[in-house]
């Protein structure tokens, strides 16, 4: 008489529930908030920071610079504190290491690791997390009545603190000189110039209101 013989395989049909938990367990390892000198750093490896004082008038107030070097570009960061400029001098070097793998070319400098999308990804998500905080704690900035008739430097530094400005270039030789700066807000970048470093700034200043605060001047 024939024995008949029967074998567990030790596999069981994993529910739909139990791969949706497993499936969000590894994008938790995977994906955590990190902020931007964190995110740089497993990219390209340890970065060198140059921190300086910035001159008065980047923000109406004294500000700090943060500099560094990657993928052979130079980028640059603002801030109230040094720190702040450090984290904006990474967030830059990011997006240009982002909008260079966009665009195809294969020749980023990585030092470390291979160019990971779940780098930006973990960076992503901390900003996401920072702006939900802001919008939670901070109340919108109401624009001031007569919006048109102040200085638009000290009016962007009350409605857009982020922004800040950079010389461009100086030419001439005095007392005709030019000078050229440019303002970067919301992303966007304005200029320009005057024969001071103040009237550069300031018309920088009023191209940015017209087109991100959306005020209109008086010819």
């Amino acid at each position: 008489q024939k024995r008949v013989l029967f074998f567990r395989t030790g596999t069981r049909k994993i529910s739909r529930k139990e791969r949706l938990r497993k499936r969000n367990q590894r994008l938790r390892k995977l994906l955590q908030p990190k902020n931007a000198p964190m995110v740089l750093n497993e990219l390209v490896g340890s970065v060198s920071y140059n921190i300086i004082e910035a001159p008065t008038g980047f923000t109406d107030e004294a500000t700090f610079k943060a500099t560094i070097t990657v993928d052979e570009v130079e980028h640059s960061g603002f801030g109230k504190s040094k720190a702040l400029a450090k984290s904006n001098a990474a967030e830059a070097a990011i997006k240009h290491l982002v909008l260079k793998k966009v665009d195809g070319e294969e020749d980023v400098k990585m030092d470390v690791v291979p160019f990971s999308w779940s780098h930006v990804a973990s960076f992503a998500l901390h900003k996401l997390f920072n702006s939900w905080d802001e919008n939670e704690h901070k109340p919108a900035k109401k624009m001031p009545e007569n919006a048109d008739q102040m200085n638009p430097i000290m009016l962007l530094n009350q409605m857009r603190p982020a922004a800040y400005y950079e010389e461009v270039s100086k030419t001439g030789n005095p007392p005709n000189v030019k000078f050229t700066f440019r303002c970067v807000v919301d992303g966007q970048t304005f200029s320009g110039t005057g024969s001071s470093k103040k009237t550069a700034r300031k018309h920088a200043a009023y191209a940015a209101c017209q087109a991100v605060l959306d005020i209109t001047y008086s010819q």
